[in-house]
């Protein structure tokens, strides 16, 4: 009889154990980002990462999938609207397709220093706010975050030196699928081809494209000296990077968990705009110690020779021209 007391005593307590284990089995997010783990946009993810884990002690752990291993940046919004993933960094030419007037971001010398930037996007700046609340209000299952920062775009090539706006013409380089992007290096001349930052290394080994633009940051992190000898500081445009939620999984989470994921986000873009523009600086000592040929070209010749295209695109988006000449 003892036995048996002892017995059903030692099953009730594993059974307790169990159940107070599972209760305490943390909830799981996963987080797609498309490029290696040493860019900003990829620490800034680990360090968000880390003060969830810490402020929900260990309650809420995020997991952070680089290299695009989560699947194509151009389908992380999709895939968090779907619930398929729980968070995706989301560049701000693929949120055009779901609001078109975030496209206003991408014209081309709209944005043009730092100063300028953090007074528009850092600390909840005007457009970080305008966005975040089309965003969460339009009832699509997506939550914005925070908006982060990928940097001044600049120019990488493997057919010459590029010095004034005429020596583009004729370049057939990655852009993004973004009809500002496409119409900006068409104006100039170039060749555009929208296509995935995943497939841009390997086309430039085939020699299917000549050049890439992006960050500083991401052609270092990219080793972009290895299939490009040519590097222009041409500061085309300002990038942005939106940190989008799914509304599903969100709602998994306790008030109190949730609003530790919105601060951490925020404190965590803090941190990537500091590691941004540290790695930014950096980025051209090693691309140019690596043999790239470093130009700075007439950043004039090249406004003047798509500023009707660059009035065009301003005159679509009157209200958010509005806040970023209130910001200068």
């Amino acid at each position: 009889m003892k036995k048996n007391a002892m017995l059903m005593s030692v099953l009730l307590a594993s059974s307790i154990f169990a159940a107070s284990s599972a209760l305490a089995a943390p909830i799981v997010l996963k987080v797609g980002h498309d490029s290696p783990e040493t860019v900003p946009v990829a620490k800034g993810l680990a360090y968000f990462s880390d003060l969830v884990k810490e402020r929900t002690k260990g309650e809420v752990e995020i997991q952070v999938f680089n290299n695009g291993t989560v699947g194509s940046a151009s389908d992380y919004a999709v895939n968090c609207q779907l619930g398929t993933l729980d968070i995706g960094a989301v560049n701000q030419s693929v949120m055009t397709s779901f609001f078109s007037d975030i496209e206003a971001i991408d014209i081309p010398y709209l944005i043009t220093s730092y100063e300028q930037a953090d007074k528009l996007f850092a600390n909840d700046g005007p457009l970080t706010k305008y966005y975040t609340d089309e965003i969460n209000n339009a009832g699509i299952n997506l939550v914005n975050l925070d908006i982060w920062e990928v940097g001044f775009r600049e120019f990488s090539n493997s057919v010459k030196a590029i010095n004034t706006a005429d020596d583009i013409a004729g370049i057939r380089l990655r852009v993004l699928d973004s009809k500002v992007h496409q119409g900006f290096w068409k104006a100039l001349g170039a060749d555009p081809v929208p296509m995935s930052w995943g497939e841009a290394y390997t086309a430039l080994q085939q020699k299917a494209i000549d050049g890439v633009e992006n960050a500083i940051s991401v052609l270092e992190g990219n080793n972009i000296n290895e299939v490009n000898s040519h590097l222009a500081l041409t500061d085309h445009n300002y990038s942005a990077i939106f940190i989008i939620m799914s509304a599903q999984s969100m709602a998994k989470l306790s008030p109190e968990q949730q609003e530790i994921v919105k601060t951490a986000a925020k404190e965590a873009g803090v941190f990537q705009r500091e590691e941004q523009r540290r790695q930014a600086k950096a980025a051209i000592d090693k691309l140019t110690s690596k043999g790239m040929a470093l130009t700075t070209p007439d950043k004039a010749s090249i406004e003047t020779k798509v500023a009707s295209f660059l009035d065009e695109q301003k005159a679509k988006y009157p209200e958010i021209i509005k806040i970023v000449d209130a910001n200068k």
